[in-house]
């Protein structure tokens, strides 16, 4: 492990196992939350932790703002996630009475975010929850306690919660096996695959593959991690995917691309908000380009943008204008309500005036 890790993994570890054993006296629930536009990253960091909680012998569930995407079927993680709006038996009871499974809410946990606000419909069930424990990457997070581990170093929020998993083992002489269950493992994997780009970012380090390989040996098939994630789609995905690459535009010398889906195009070629999931990155990647921006529109309205640099344009800040946030060279945004063609214009002009 790495020595810049061990504090904040002990630290979180520490927390985790205080809470486990709150909750447990009050026979309580914990609820871990992650950031809407669900991704790898989130996705498994969040399902790590649940699976971390249930081998201590505590209750958790993920708070999920949405449905997990097609491309994540493979997991086979549905249950440890909880929709508050669902029709399920679970979402009806606290919507009715606040409780799951009979059971009081005793603590929160947030992976791969920080604040209610990156959380969508789940936002205000994590703000009001006491205490909140947060493993995160990102470097945009204002505010820190002790509960906090920040690290804008570590290549994902999975790689921090393998490590945490990692202090749990020793600190409860569990094997690794019992603390991360083989979906679980798999689907931390899955997000360090993710946020790296299949270890093709430089957010990789030796250390990111010394966890994956551990991850493997957990139960983690590498091979389908990627084919699944990368390389597999449907018709509709291939079809729309295909539709929106054409759309591409150039703009400030050509280092600018930038297409808009709009919600037609979706409704068109049947497939999921997740069906332009690929184009942002292969349009960063032509040659020349140093920023790229896929703006698409959501059946409710909203317009989300994905936003992804090669060398030097901060997306972060720039995420941040329009009310997101991220990495450096990969954030994101969501617009409420307002006409995709209208947001576009104003990303072209802020783009502009930035690069």
């Amino acid at each position: 492990m790495r020595e810049r890790y061990k504090e904040g993994s002990s630290r979180s570890a520490k927390n985790i196992l205080s809470v486990v054993e709150k909750t447990r006296e009050n026979n309580e629930v914990i609820l871990v939350f992650l950031h809407r536009s669900v991704d790898g990253d989130c996705v498994g960091s969040s399902s790590g932790i649940v699976s971390m909680i249930r081998a201590l012998g505590g209750d958790a569930y993920v708070a999920i703002p949405e449905d997990l995407p097609e491309n994540m079927s493979f997991l086979k993680i549905d249950e440890l996630f909880f929709h508050p709006n669902s029709d399920s038996e679970l979402a009806r009871e606290f919507r009715a009475q606040g409780t799951i499974g009979g059971k009081k809410v005793g603590a929160a946990i947030a992976t791969d975010c920080s604040e209610g606000s990156r959380m969508g419909l789940c936002g205000e069930i994590f703000d009001s929850i006491e205490p909140k424990i947060v493993i995160d990457h990102h470097a945009s997070v204002t505010s820190r306690s002790d509960n906090f581990w920040i690290d804008p170093d570590a290549s994902s929020a999975c790689e921090m919660v393998f490590y945490v998993a990692e202090q749990i083992s020793l600190m409860t002489g569990k094997e690794m096996r019992e603390i991360l269950c083989p979906n679980a493992a798999k689907a931390v994997l899955a997000g360090i695959v993710t946020d790296t780009g299949r270890y093709t970012f430089k957010n990789t380090h030796p250390e990111t593959l010394e966890s994956s390989g551990l991850l493997i040996d957990l139960g983690g098939d590498i091979s389908e991690v990627c084919y699944n994630l990368f390389d597999r789609k449907t018709k509709q995905k291939f079809l729309l995917s295909a539709k929106a690459r054409s759309e591409v535009q150039f703009y400030c010398n050509e280092k600018f691309a930038l297409t808009v889906v709009p919600y037609e195009q979706f409704k068109k070629y049947g497939a999921g908000p997740d069906g332009v999931d690929d184009v942002v990155s292969a349009m960063r990647d032509i040659d020349g380009v140093e920023l790229a921006i896929v703006l698409r529109q959501l059946e409710t309205g909203e317009v989300r943008g994905n936003i992804r640099s090669q060398e030097y344009f901060d997306c972060s800040k720039f995420a941040e204008v329009f009310g997101g946030g991220g990495h450096v060279r990969a954030a994101g945004f969501t617009v409420k309500e307002g006409d995709i063609n209208e947001i576009a214009e104003e990303v072209i002009k802020r783009v502009k005036e930035a690069l």
